[in-house]
């Protein structure tokens, strides 16, 4: 939808003077201030269930969080021919926070251990309608896929560069997964899930910059609508892991990393056994793979020949940067 249509401004009870459309969202302003509006996929039960979430942390005392705007119906969101449209207040003189900036990095570990420590809520029933994947099965359908496509290109009849990738690595990763599996059943990640259930933890399952902003103030979230009720080690491994991908030569190192985000959030050393467990699985190598075989070529050989190999040419200094937690430096 190139043009918005103007029931939906009026959906929210305001009245534009000027919309510009940027990538996925609508930047209005109107005769209330500017806005972002944008359709989401999220039914408007999950809506409901991530807007109590944010006004739950606000109320505890964490600000680092942008509401929905209300409808003339009162909602989060307002629904048009069966599509759902969620505002938020568009923030002047702002930007998204950049991985690569030390200080930005910073704000952002900040900004997620404040959710952490204070989304907990105990338990309640309607959270059993919003519990997160179990990681531990879904790295075990991950191995089971892995195999998979290893039986697959054996029976290949003709292989080409990206296939030799595959199979000249396949044992390396296939050890590194197996590896991580052990260590989360050693260490009781199921646990960690049990535990977050029980107690209410709240993760945010997104760490994509286009869901921040920053200013003087800090870190803002301005979407969460990825909320679940489950183990917010999880986040902290996606902030690592994307920071690592976006960093040619990270700048903080990862005991850094844990020493500001236990500051705010504390966590245990049977936790960091954890994460450090979670970093090493290669999910991302895996997927990549995995959706190019399964996708029938859609990705060009080239692009996943690229991929997989920043992945490989990076695993040895990704390896030194994760085993730094084993020493315990960050304590």
């Amino acid at each position: 939808m190139d043009i918005l249509d103007e029931r939906i401004p009026e959906g929210f009870n305001i009245k534009p003077k000027y919309i510009k459309k940027i990538k996925y969202m609508y930047i209005v302003k109107s005769d209330r201030g500017s806005f972002i509006i944008r359709r989401v996929s999220a039914d408007k039960e999950r809506i409901e269930f991530c807007d109590c979430i944010k006004e739950r942390i606000r109320r505890k005392g964490f600000r680092r969080i942008e509401m929905f705007e209300r409808s003339i119906n009162g909602k989060p969101y307002f629904e048009l021919e069966g599509e759902n449209y969620v505002m938020l207040p568009a923030v002047r003189d702002c930007v998204n926070p950049d991985y690569t900036d030390m200080n930005d990095m910073r704000e952002i570990i900040k900004t997620f251990a404040g959710i952490h420590k204070t989304a907990v809520f105990g338990g309640c029933e309607e959270f059993g309608l919003y519990y997160g994947k179990d990681i531990t099965q879904t790295y075990s359908e991950l191995m089971k896929r892995f195999r998979r496509l290893k039986r697959l290109v054996s029976r290949k009849r003709r292989l080409d560069d990206t296939d030799y990738i595959f199979i000249k690595n396949y044992e390396y990763f296939l050890k590194l997964g197996e590896e991580a599996l052990e260590g989360l059943d050693k260490f009781g990640y199921k646990n960690e899930e049990s535990r977050a259930r029980r107690e209410g933890r709240i993760a945010v399952n997104n760490v994509d910059e286009e869901t921040m902003y920053i200013n003087p103030a800090g870190v803002f979230m301005t979407d969460l609508l990825s909320l679940s009720v489950s183990a917010q080690l999880e986040d902290l491994r996606q902030l690592i892991s994307r920071y690592l991908k976006k960093c040619a030569i990270p700048q903080l190192d990862i005991c850094e990393i844990i020493k500001i985000y236990t500051s705010v959030c504390p966590i245990s050393e049977r936790q960091l056994k954890l994460l450090c467990f979670m970093l090493i699985f290669p999910d991302r190598y895996i997927t990549t793979y995995g959706d190019y075989y399964k996708k029938a070529h859609v990705f060009t050989p080239v692009y996943v020949r690229d991929s997989v190999k920043k992945i490989i040419d990076e695993k040895e200094k990704h390896k030194a940067y994760i085993s730094q937690l084993w020493k315990m430096q960050c304590f």
